[in-house]
């Protein structure tokens, strides 16, 4: 066998001896030419295509006279270069070289093969306009059905009419093909091949509905319109795609028509996607319908008007902005447009109608697998959705007041809007050969095998072959196609970021200071108004202010903000309250405006600029610390400035402040304090790092200030004429336990010991003046100040309580505990730790309290009297109209209620279990599970409440900067709480159901083990 070549290369082996079998079947030397060969090597997959034709060849037998008849067909004055039809045979080779499927159709109905060498594109005769009615009447009339009935039958129906339309539809599906695959620019025609593809679906649905009227006698006259939605809908169908449609049935029609207009859609979906002698052609999807795949298949027109009036989720008007009549009853069809479509464009101002479509959004970008993300040009970052995402999302906004651009299809909006100014118009044609161009790579990853994909191969091979078939001319490497399509990503997710607000900063600033044009509707003030109130602002006009402030002027600080700041208002949107987040990014803006490496970050780290975004938008708490300490905003450009800072370092900061600073250290310890507070709230927020440590790390910083502000005002204080002494302070409560939250005090009580034993009693009595006076100060100096934030030291849990002195010696507490001590205060002392103070005393103070924290046995007497101080508190200390259900701390399965719990398990066994002699609740929980106190499930149920109570009330404290008593019921501050909390936008009812159910169970068990029930 002779070797092949071309102009400019040799071919395998492999595709010499198919081409040297196709002369062979032909009976002359075409495949072996080497203009065939130039045009052979020219397709995506020439070994494919040598393949291809020669299946093709085969299949037709006889029939390939008319294919070498028509390839040979051409000007016959110069045959030296026109012997071959080249453009005819270059359209065969790219359809046989490209798709395996097309390949398969042609085997299977060869007499197919003259329509691939019609002298006239399929497309150009059928042009958009008119492809509707002619695919229609073309299908319809393969069946024996009549294209002018209003309700046409079929003559040709059961299994050889299924065959009749799919093969017909995959007919004009090969002309198309053909058309698109030889245009010299695929992206100027890819609008008319989906269009073709639309109206091709939609004669096929309405073809296969002339079948099952056929069929039965009965639902033939029913009158049945259906819908399509999505792609289909839009008119931007691809080649494999899943039609979405729901079925119409006219309101007048009798109860008993609804049975039968059923059987009609069930029957017209098994014709076109159940599997048969033909293969099926796509599946017709119904799951848009009201109330999804639980709800009825076919409804009437009034059914449909009361459910999008009174029970449609906003997602479904997104839904219905594609929807178009394109099958079955005509004048219902334009029935339910008439009546429904007008209710899209009242959508936009339904509560919460962005933020939810927005969190759909972001659901689907979740769910793409990490390994197929890159390469997924529909869903990922900077493909197809977002960019028909941006078109729709503007639609919904402006399309209430303006007519122009209430349109299905992408292009068509992307036109409209930038003609009115609702988006730039060099914006609106990146948007637009972004879409095209990823329209085009689409249909060349289903082409192949004519199966729904989205994906860019990984395989280098094919990568290649579906460059060549995207690119016609220039490079047509894998390496071409990788950088089009991040370079499309790249600007298609910019525009997707900032597209929402550009026109705000025009309407705002005006364009280089001219007055906006009035034929800009999009650069109006009332449409950035609009579009702020759409997007969550609740002042838009208060908005529109703070953005000029920011964005006014030539200075550098403007510039770099006019560049950030779409963005931003996006990512502030995506928040709870936009309105705060950007007065508050006014005001750091302003203290930071000559900090250049402020400019610099934000101008060039996507992480730092939606970290403030993130950060403003969802916590007061940490937005007014932020503003306090404005630098610190350096620390999110990179997540590790966040983690929590090791102990030593800290206690070796504060030891040198000492040094440095001696009695007026407690100023720069506070300030320390405050400092490491905001980096714990940023963690907390941007959910950097393991949120169960945070009351830890906050307790750790808490003893550290207060360790080293005693160790200051006591250098203050101290002097030579006070005699000697030991001084402690013991931790109570949460502090105690290690388990405080941002709302927290701390409690505390104040033990010292004089080192002398002689004192007189004049003596005495000044160091005890003197201790007090220590406290005092203690508590006066670490309260916040308007430059940082500060500890609330609570003695209130001391002996007596407010009645009490504030300091009591060791022998004091001493005798009080031997004479007065009740069993409350022995459970008050379970969480007892010491956090400063000199050693000796402090382990003699822990020996004093063992005892009575652990007792050897517990009288019956005193167990009852902790249930009934229990059942006590629960009536008398919870406020007036509190819903038990919602109290964080004395609610139904609440804090309170697992405290309790574990506490008495602590006083009855503490004694002898070492492991429950811990002042933390979790802790003890685990360990009362481990010594078989409690059954694992029961302990799982405690601590899970705990520690769910415990998160909503440091993220309550952190949106709004003050404490909660009970879970939000406000919608907003129970949606912030969910983010707070980890938990999806728009799953504020999420968290709520959540924690009744956790604390209802937990109820459950504290009442089996505490009350013994």
């Amino acid at each position: 066998m002779a070797a092949i070549t071309s102009r400019t290369t040799s071919i395998p082996d492999a595709t010499a001896r198919f081409l040297h079998e196709l002369d062979e079947l032909l009976g002359e030397p075409l495949a072996t030419d080497s203009r065939f060969v130039d045009l052979l090597m020219a397709v995506p997959d020439p070994h494919g295509a040598a393949l291809g034709l020669l299946r093709v060849v085969e299949a037709a037998g006889e029939g390939s006279a008319a294919l070498l008849d028509s390839v040979r067909s051409g000007n016959k004055t110069d045959l030296a270069e026109d012997e071959l039809n080249r453009p005819l045979l270059a359209r065969l080779l790219a359809v046989v070289g490209t798709s395996e499927a097309m390949v398969d159709h042609l085997v299977r109905h060869p007499d197919s093969l003259p329509l691939l060498l019609a002298p006239d594109p399929f497309l150009l005769i059928s042009t958009p306009a008119a492809s509707a009615v002619s695919l229609r009447a073309e299908m319809l009339t393969v069946l024996g059905a009549d294209p002018d009935d209003p309700a046409p039958r079929a003559t040709v129906t059961g299994d050889e009419g299924i065959k009749a339309l799919r093969r017909n539809y995959r007919d004009a599906v090969l002309r198309l093909v053909a058309d698109d695959l030889s245009a010299e620019s695929p992206d100027e025609i890819v609008d008319h091949v989906m269009a073709v593809l639309s109206d091709l679906a939609a004669a096929a649905l309405d073809a296969a509905l002339a079948i099952a009227r056929a069929e039965s006698d009965e639902a033939a006259d029913v009158r049945l319109a259906v819908i399509a939605l999505g792609k289909t809908g839009a008119r931007e169908l691809n080649y494999v795609s899943d039609v979405d449609v729901v079925f119409v049935l006219d309101s007048a029609e009798a109860e008993g028509a609804r049975n039968l207009a059923t059987d009609l859609a069930q029957r017209m979906r098994s014709i076109l996607s159940d599997a048969g002698g033909e293969p099926a052609l796509w599946e017709v999807d119904t799951a848009l319908r009201p109330e999804g795949k639980a709800g009825a298949l076919v409804r009437t027109l009034s059914e449909f008007e009361h459910y999008y009036d009174d029970i449609a989720e906003n997602w479904e008007f997104q839904a219905l902005l594609k929807a178009r009549p394109v099958a079955g009853d005509v004048e219902v069809g334009e029935a339910f447009s008439e009546s429904l479509l007008p209710l899209v464009w009242k959508a936009a101002s339904r509560p919460g109608f962005i933020d939810g479509i927005r969190a759909m959004r972001r659901r689907v970008v979740d769910l793409i697998p990490a390994t197929e993300a890159p390469r997924q040009i529909k869903l990922g970052r900077g493909g197809l959705r977002d960019v028909e995402f941006s078109a729709q999302m503007l639609q919904l906004v402006h399309g209430s007041n303006d007519e122009d651009i209430r349109t299905p299809n992408t292009l068509v909006a992307l036109g409209e809007l930038g003609e009115h100014g609702y988006i730039g118009q060099q914006d609106a044609s990146v948007f637009s050969a972004a879409y095209r161009f990823m329209r085009v790579v689409e249909h060349r990853v289903q082409i192949p095998r004519m199966m729904r994909n989205a994906l860019i191969p990984d395989d280098e091979a094919k990568l290649r072959m579906l460059a060549r078939s995207v690119f016609r001319s220039g490079s047509r490497t894998g390496d071409r196609l990788e950088e089009a399509r991040r370079d499309y990503a790249k600007q298609v997710t910019r525009l997707h970021e900032q597209i929402f607000y550009r026109p705000i900063l025009e309407a705002a600033v005006g364009i280089h200071g001219a007055v906006v044009d009035a034929q800009k509707r999009g650069t109006s003030l009332q449409a950035a108004a609009d579009r702020l109130q759409a997007f969550g602002y609740v002042d838009p006009q208060g908005a529109l202010s703070h953005i000029k402030a920011l964005t006014t002027g030539m200075s550098r600080t403007a510039m770099v903000i006019k560049q950030v700041l779409p963005a931003l208002l996006d990512w502030f949107s995506d928040g709870v309250e936009p309105d705060r987040a950007l007065l508050a990014f006014r005001r750091l803006s302003e203290s930071l405006s000559s900090s250049g490496w402020f400019l610099k970050m934000l101008r060039d780290s996507g992480l730092a600029a939606k970290s403030v975004a993130e950060v403003l938008s969802l916590s007061g708490y940490a937005t007014e610390l932020l503003l306090r300490q404005p630098a610190a905003v350096a620390w999110l450009d990179r997540y590790e400035n966040l983690e929590a800072r090791d102990l030593e370092i800290l206690n070796a900061e504060v030891n040198g402040l000492l040094k440095r600073h001696g009695a007026e250290a407690v100023t720069p310890i506070r300030e320390t304090y405050s400092r490491e507070l905001l980096r714990i709230a940023l963690r907390d927020v941007l959910d950097v790092g393991d949120r169960a440590e945070i009351p830890g790390d906050l307790s750790d910083l808490m003893d550290l200030a207060v360790r080293g502000a005693l160790q200051a005002v006591r250098t203050d204080l101290d002097g030579p004429e006070v005699p000697d002494y030991e001084f402690g302070i013991i931790a109570m409560g949460r502090w105690g336990g290690r388990e405080i939250g941002y709302f927290s005090d701390a409690d505390a009580m104040f033990v010292y010991r004089p080192l002398a034993e002689d004192l007189d009693a004049e003596a005495r009595a000044n160091l005890s003046k003197h201790v007090t006076k220590v406290a005092l100060q203690l508590s006066t100096r670490l309260k916040a100040s308007e430059g940082a934030q500060g500890v609330d030291l609570d003695a209130d849990l001391r002996p007596e309580g407010k009645n009490g002195p504030l300091v009591r010696t060791f022998w004091s507490y001493q005798a009080y505990y031997a004479k007065w001590s009740q069993p409350w205060e022995a459970q008050a002392l379970l969480r007892a730790r010491p956090v400063a103070g000199d050693d000796e005393l402090i382990a003699d103070y822990l020996a004093l309290i063992d005892p009575l924290r652990y007792p050897t046995e517990m009288p019956q007497k005193a167990l009852t009297q902790v249930r009934t101080l229990k059942a006590r508190m629960e009536d008398e200390r919870l406020p007036r109209n509190a819903d038990k259900r919602r109290h964080l701390k004395l609610g139904r399965g609440s804090l309170s209620d697992v405290e309790w719990t574990v506490q008495l398990l602590q006083l009855q066994h503490g004694h002898r279990i070492e492991g429950l002699r811990t002042t933390s609740t979790l802790t003890a929980l685990d360990v009362a599970a481990d010594e078989d106190l409690l059954p694992d499930e029961d302990a799982e149920q405690l601590a899970a409440a705990w520690q769910l109570a415990t998160d909503v009330r440091s993220a309550v404290m952190l949106f709004r900067g003050r404490t909660a008593e009970s879970l939000p019921a406000e919608h907003t501050e129970l949606e912030a709480t969910a983010r707070l909390l980890g938990y999806p936008a728009g799953a504020g009812h999420d968290l709520e159901d959540d924690y009744l159910r956790t604390t209802r169970h937990a109820r459950s068990v504290m009442e089996h083990r505490f009350y013994d029930f």
